[in-house]
């Protein structure tokens, strides 16, 4: 509390206060009461100076031995000389003065003399006054009372001498003087009794408001939980009252807007885009945690950094500084790190006032992009699909609507082509519509036990005569009733195996091998189909269970080039994989996984 500053002011004040009470009390005193002593001491005296008046009135053509006397005694009787001046012949009759006071007399006749003639004109009853006179080397103060004598003659009265009674005011300023010491000391005293009162009293009125004070700092700091005594009568209760409703009001608010910034926090984190924003000087005020990844950035540039400082970010300074002088959305692509990056710019203004920033969104579209090119390729390649056959069967229709075909041979052998174009187009619409069921998940395929040696067995048997037709060694296991059992949808298995195989006799030429092999262990059975024909190439490994994948580029083998992305949906649907291993100009081989049964 002492080193409150304002206690100490106010502490201050009320004991200058205090002190100036004390000090004005003294003074006023001294100036106030002095006239009122002088009025008493005139109010005491002039009775007496009357009575002597009336004396020398009655004895003033006569000797007058009584009056004389109370000349003599007038310092016993009253505490004063007597002057008794005639106002005809201007003598003067006074008590003796003691030899101390003897070189006072022409100083009181002269002060007597100033006076006498208002007194003489009648129309003052009595003059008092005060004047200084030597005594001992010094100058005391006397007190000068005069009243007029009066003689009735006939029906008027007339002035005819004063007297004057003049008085030492030693005693009365020395009484004076004592009460003035009295009254400072006990101001004094007063003072000093009421420093600790006061001391309490102002700790007490200052304390509500220290209370405030604590609240207006707890709240600069956060901290909404302080609470200033609002109990106090008067202005400071009602000061304190509306600073806790103030903290109460704030802390909502600030909760509100805690909640606000956490939950935007956890959208820009979770976002998948990356966000980036700036200020109108260029510095970074915001960045989520996608920014890293998609800008392959360390670690996220520190808010308040320049953006055209950071070495990975500059690129996006000048586009951003545009948007904000601009006040227009702009977008722009951005090739990183085998990434297409679109990026959104926005200014961050008012309808009517400047750009306060600007924000940029980030988004990865090369899945979109490879999503469209392989839309685009799917498109090229049904039209190419479709376009062979139909081509086909046009060049010979054509011919035998008008009239060209002669020969019965010849058209015998227009129908089978066309019936064969037929067949092709018919499959290849099949196919199509069977991956689009597979991958739409529409197909459901049952999975139950069966032994896979009769399988392999029927398999065996269809292609031995394709093999020897084109002259290809075709490999086979030796003791099918040896194979394991498996868990898996035999319709579907079946067709697996026919398109490895007829892709494998596709590409193999004369002379060539294809080999089927069979290895287990207790949970999988892996069967791969190999064979010796022209391989793939490494860039297209990645691409060959894409749809419409030919190794073949200029199309020239038969097939939709959907045999491999059919089997790798099928084998997926059963909860198996398929991979590819492969030379170019030495063959491939495709191997793909089955559950064992139980």
């Amino acid at each position: 509390m002492r080193k409150s500053v304002f206690f100490r002011r106010v502490l201050a004040i009320l004991l200058l206060a205090l002190l100036l009470w004390a000090l004005l009390t003294a003074v006023l005193y001294t100036f106030l009461s002095r006239p009122v002593f002088m009025q008493i001491k005139a109010r005491e005296m002039q009775p007496k100076a009357e009575m002597v008046a009336t004396r020398a009135a009655a004895g003033f053509l006569v000797d007058d031995v009584f009056f004389d006397s109370i000349l003599l005694s007038s310092q016993e009787l009253f505490n004063a000389w007597i002057f008794v001046i005639d106002g005809l012949s201007g003598d003067v009759r006074n008590a003796s003065l003691p030899s101390t006071e003897a070189e006072a007399r022409p100083v009181i006749l002269e002060q007597i003399k100033k006076n006498n003639d208002r007194l003489l004109s009648g129309n003052y009853n009595s003059l008092w006054f005060t004047a200084r006179l030597p005594k001992d080397g010094d100058n005391s103060e006397a007190f000068f009372i005069g009243v007029p004598i009066r003689v009735r003659f006939g029906r008027q009265d007339s002035v005819i001498g004063t007297v004057f009674f003049v008085a030492s005011m030693d005693e009365m300023n020395a009484g004076f003087h004592s009460i003035n010491i009295a009254l400072i000391f006990s101001s004094l005293i007063v003072l000093i009794l009421m420093v600790l009162p006061v001391w309490f009293i102002t700790a007490r009125l200052i304390r509500p408001l220290r209370q405030t004070r604590n609240v207006a700092l707890a709240i600069a700091h956060g901290d909404f939980s302080v609470r200033a005594d609002a109990g106090q009568v008067g202005e400071i209760g009602e000061l304190a009252g509306i600073m806790n409703d103030l903290a109460d009001k704030l802390s909502a608010s600030i909760a509100d807007l805690t909640l606000e910034r956490n939950r935007l926090r956890q959208i820009l984190a979770g976002m998948s885009e990356g966000l980036l924003a700036i200020d109108h000087n260029g510095r970074i005020t915001s960045a989520n945690p996608a920014l890293l990844n998609l800008m392959a950035l360390d670690t996220l540039p520190s808010i308040g950094s320049p953006l055209a400082e950071q070495p990975v970010l500059m690129e996006l300074s000048e586009p951003l500084m545009q948007v904000m002088v601009q006040k227009i959305d702009t977008e722009q692509t951005l090739s990183r790190h085998n990434r297409i990056l679109a990026i959104q710019m926005s200014p961050l203004c008012e309808p009517d006032g400047p750009a306060a920033g600007a924000v940029a969104l980030i988004r990865d579209i090369t899945e979109a992009e490879r999503l469209e090119q392989t839309r685009r390729d799917y498109v090229a390649n049904v039209s190419h699909e479709l376009r062979t056959p139909l081509t086909a069967i046009r060049a010979l229709v054509e011919p035998m609507r008008d009239g060209l075909v002669q020969s019965e041979n010849d058209r015998q052998r227009y129908y089978t082509i066309i019936l064969a174009e037929i067949v092709r187009l018919s499959r290849l619409i099949n196919d199509m519509l069977e991956l689009s069921r597979l991958q739409a998940g529409s197909l459901v395929i049952q999975l139950r036990n069966f032994e896979l040696g009769p399988l392999l067995e029927d398999v065996g048997d269809r292609f031995r005569l394709q093999a020897e037709d084109q002259q290809i060694t075709l490999s086979w296991p030796e003791n099918l009733s040896a194979l394991p059992v498996v868990h898996a949808n035999l319709d579907r298995v079946e067709q697996v195996l026919i398109i490895l195989l007829d892709n494998a006799f596709k590409y193999t030429p004369s002379g060539g091998s294809v080999a089927l092999q069979v290895a287990w262990d207790e949970r999988t059975v892996k069967i791969s189909v190999t064979d010796t024909g022209i391989g793939i190439h490494p860039a297209d490994i990645d691409a060959v269970f894409d749809r419409f994948y030919k190794a073949d580029k200029a199309h020239q083998q038969p097939g939709t080039g959907l045999g491999l992305a059919i089997a790798r949906e099928l084998l997926q649907q059963m909860g198996q994989d398929i991979m590819v291993t492969s030379q170019l100009g030495k063959g491939s081989t495709f191997t793909f996984t089955l559950a064992r049964g139980d």
